[in-house]
């Protein structure tokens, strides 16, 4: 099975093998939550190769590992090595130091998966590897990859006090796919179905491979997500617990954001903790995103928001019923929140539409030196889309996830909403919509309409 997307990680695997095969060792470390598609991306690279292929497990002693990693050793090498290797190792250090002498004549490849598991108590595996890497790594013909699911402990390596500060010559984070980017897993599903699809599963390629084309967006949300031990159901928590504890409130806090909460003062009151720490790693790991008015008129005070797609559908729909869906009445639960997944899917529209808009910038489609962003001033105004030349307007966008038409109504309250930034000439209003258009509001010459297609096509 090929792989889908991840050509710039695919390319700078390939580019680091090609200089390990002349001699020029490589470390390369890959991390990124669970199901993003590292392992698949790594087992598939490595296909062909001289290669050992390691995952660290939980909660096993430093001697258990070391005596997996032997196995391992020995089953992917065979008989070039079997007489070589010894039962076990003393520690990590002698086990890479010994994989590093195998790499002297021929090329070798070495992924150890799910690396921050072989921390222990006596020693940080970081640290090791550092220690093997400066004073046994010369011209050996190696590529070592580190990876990991845990994204705070693996950036924390990475960071000015970890082990592999600067050791790395590749160091590649792995996101959920986008939107567009995701397309290609559903590419026969209806633009909007696929953008429903999207909401629900985010850009994981393990959900998005479930998602049934035969079968309706209920009919998929039942069996993903509202049947007891269902997919959806149950992966959050999973993903949550690699990097996350419950000692930190990372859940009261992501469910106080999922339920609107986006200013800090009013996250805090629902979470009813204090947040700073909790805010500032959960923005480090990716999990929480800060996002900011554009322009000089914008409110000063920044937002926040879930920045993974699954993960806010999980913690808005169905954290707060998942023992109601486990207990079998899945369907009704499904059938009471579907005022919350349409709210979910909206904002996800919304930053769909956002992503168009920085598209038709680098399209032609607007100025070549336009931002793209969101607006808003407190409680007064908002406005969903907005591209800035300067301070100037030249495009005032709202996304609407509505089958009802868009009339000449929605564009007078737009036009309401324009009042609060600079007036600027030949200024554009847009409209993203899931419904038509009404022949009114299209007759106007300013006026631009995109549906769900649009937001998934590079434009013309």
């Amino acid at each position: 099975m090929d792989v889908v997307g991840r050509r710039r990680e695919l390319r700078e695997l390939a580019g680091a093998w090609e200089r390990a095969a002349e001699g020029s060792p490589q470390l390369v470390v890959l991390w990124g939550r669970r199901r993003v598609g590292k392992t698949f991306l790594l087992t598939h690279f490595a296909e062909g190769k001289r290669a050992v292929y390691f995952t660290a497990t939980r909660q096993d002693s430093e001697d258990r590992q070391l005596r997996r990693f032997v196995e391992r050793v020995r089953e992917q090498l065979g008989e070039d090595v079997r007489d070589l290797v010894p039962e076990s190792f003393a520690d990590w250090e002698a086990a890479l130091r010994f994989t590093v002498r195998l790499a002297d004549r021929e090329p070798l490849l070495l992924v150890i998966d799910e690396a921050p598991r072989l921390t222990s108590g006596r020693s940080d595996f970081a640290d090791v590897v550092s220690a093997v890497w400066e004073n046994r790594v010369r011209d050996q013909r190696l590529m070592l990859v580190l990876s990991g699911s845990a994204v705070a402990a693996m950036e924390e390596m990475l960071g000015p006090h970890g082990g592999l500060h600067r050791r790395a010559s590749v160091e590649r984070r792995m996101d959920p796919f986008s939107l567009a980017e995701a397309r290609a897993f559903q590419p026969d599903l209806a633009p909007a179905d696929f953008i429903e699809a999207y909401a629900a599963c985010g850009g994981y390629p393990l959900h998005l491979g479930r998602w049934s084309a035969e079968r309706g967006v209920a009919e998929n949300l039942t069996e993903l997500a509202f049947t007891p031990g269902a997919l959806l159901l149950r992966d959050a928590p999973d993903i949550l617990s690699e990097d996350l504890d419950w000692r930190g409130g990372y859940e009261r806090v992501l469910t106080a954001m999922a339920g609107g909460a986006r200013r800090r003062s009013r996250i805090a009151g629902r979470a009813q903790q204090r947040i700073d720490y909790t805010l500032d790693r959960l923005r480090r790991a990716g999990y929480v995103r800060v996002v900011r008015a554009i322009g000089d008129r914008g409110s000063p005070d920044p937002m926040y928001e879930i920045a993974d797609d699954y993960l806010a559908y999980w913690f808005a729909v169905l954290r707060d019923d998942a023992d109601l869906v486990e207990g079998g009445q899945g369907e009704a639960v499904r059938r009471r929140n579907a005022g919350r997944w349409q709210t979910h899917v909206g904002k996800v529209f919304e930053a769909a539409a956002r992503d168009h808009a920085r598209r038709m910038v680098a399209a032609g489609e607007l100025p070549p030196d336009a931002v793209v962003g969101r607006w808003w001033r407190d409680e007064t105004a908002e406005i969903d889309v907005l591209a800035l030349r300067g301070q100037e307007p030249v495009l005032i966008g709202e996304s609407r996830w509505q089958a009802k038409p868009l009339t000449e109504r929605d564009l007078a309250e737009l036009r309401r909403k324009a009042t609060y930034l600079p007036s600027g000439d030949g200024t554009a209003y847009a409209f993203w919509s899931r419904g038509e258009a009404s022949e009114a509001l299209r007759g106007h010459p300013d006026v631009r309409v995109f549906g769900p297609a649009d937001v998934l096509e590079e434009p013309s």
